[in-house]
């Protein structure tokens, strides 16, 4: 979803134009850019009541930014990609994951996402070229956030490679890859044998980013307060770049994997802040639920009408889709990053209950768990994952740490 100012019978020039010079939906800081980024024309929608600026041929705009002029087959995908599909590695309701590897001896990341068709997927229905764009986007302007920057910068969102519209039957390969994954530890999804020959499909390429937090065992809780600052870090750079909302920072869309770097840099409004890796590098994913702000319009997903999403009991993760559901009443356009703040706090939650550190009874276990407890205690008192950078990991913050 895409929503601009809230103007009326403008000519498209002139709505594109006042868009353009608006600050009520751009980043506090006006460090966004015009919705001339944009390929397809811009036109109002309404939806609920809610009128909306969104392109007015979504799939041009989505094969413009595949490079594309019309659907490819999954063997030119994959030639454009450079890889070899290895196995399944995981799945959402949405679309499936497959580790892929490279003639570089690097590993790459295969997600796909099925578009515009009549079959229901998990008994959901399937994304629009309209809905995807969205994805498109936020993945791409994240992942640019690695780029060096004085402002702004950032590598703790996956690095996107590139993006493909496919069209075909789900080849057969990857068929038996999905049947492997679901005979092992079984599947929660429908089998994708069952697409058309003319189904569409959304392919992200990405980096490989390790496995998800979620069961990960840490070498003790001064590694894992190291990993949950590299998360904190992350999202404040982007929550002031691009007025960011995860939505969805549950502990599958964190990766973890081992690093021989010893420090991550961040570029904070202008502020470099340098912190210690302890071996771990955490790298955030998915952004199905997201919003930013993206050249002068706000993308969103709207979650107003998903009763189940709200009504879910048996986890603290299940908390926070209400939490942001009051705080944002249930206006999903609205920016409040108070919604980033619930998600650390669910973070610090299970981490702090986390049991099978393998090293429990070292200081540096009992300062990362002291550290966390009392910053889990804290948390909730602050309004943006930037106040909280502010108060706890500036430069000058953490250079008193290490003096200490």
């Amino acid at each position: 979803m895409y929503q601009g100012p809230p103007q009326s019978n403008e000519t498209l020039h002139e709505a594109q134009r006042l868009s353009s010079n608006t600050t009520a939906d751009r980043p506090s800081d006006s460090h966004d850019v015009s919705v001339q980024r944009f390929v397809a024309p811009l036109s109002w929608k309404t939806v609920s009541d809610q009128r909306f600026l969104c392109p007015q041929r979504s799939k041009d705009e989505v094969m413009t930014r595949c490079g594309q002029r019309e659907p490819i087959s999954f063997e030119q995908a994959l030639a454009k990609m450079e890889a070899t599909v290895g196995r399944k590695i995981g799945e959402g309701v949405y679309g499936e994951v497959f580790l892929c590897a490279k003639p570089n001896d690097t590993q790459s990341v295969l997600k796909l996402i099925p578009i515009e068709g009549n079959l229901l997927i998990n008994g959901e229905k399937q994304k629009t070229f309209e809905e995807i764009l969205s994805e498109i986007i936020i993945s791409s302007e994240l992942s640019d956030l690695r780029q060096q920057n004085v402002q702004f910068s950032t590598d703790g969102f996956v690095e996107l490679r590139s993006v493909s519209c496919v069209v075909g039957k789900y080849p057969q390969r990857l068929l038996e890859l999905w049947k492997d994954y679901n005979d092992r530890q079984g599947s929660e999804n429908d089998s994708p044998e069952d697409f058309p020959a003319d189904q569409l499909y959304i392919a992200f390429e990405t980096a490989f980013g390790g496995s998800d937090l979620d069961g990960y065992r840490f070498y003790n809780a001064q590694q894992a307060f190291a990993t949950f600052t590299q998360i904190v870090l992350a999202l404040a750079v982007a929550e002031k770049r691009y007025d960011f909302e995860h939505r969805d920072l549950h502990t599958g869309n964190i990766l973890i994997e081992t690093t021989k770097v010893p420090e991550r840099t961040y570029c904070l409004l202008g502020e470099e802040i340098v912190i210690k890796t302890h071996g771990l590098k955490a790298t955030i994913i998915d952004y199905t639920l997201s919003r930013i702000v993206y050249s002068g319009l706000c993308l969103f997903n709207d979650l107003s009408t998903d009763e189940e999403l709200f009504t879910a009991e048996g986890d603290y993760q299940f908390e926070i889709y209400r939490n942001m559901k009051t705080v944002l009443q249930n206006r999903w356009d609205q920016h409040a990053p108070r919604t980033n703040v619930y998600w650390l706090h669910y973070l610090l939650d299970k981490l702090t209950s986390v049991r099978n550190f393998r090293d429990k009874t070292s200081k540096a276990h009992k300062a990362g768990m002291k550290a966390m407890k009392q910053l889990s205690d804290a948390l909730l008192q602050f309004t943006s994952v930037h106040d909280i950078v502010r108060t706890f990991f500036a430069s000058d913050v953490l250079e008193a740490d290490k003096e200490n």
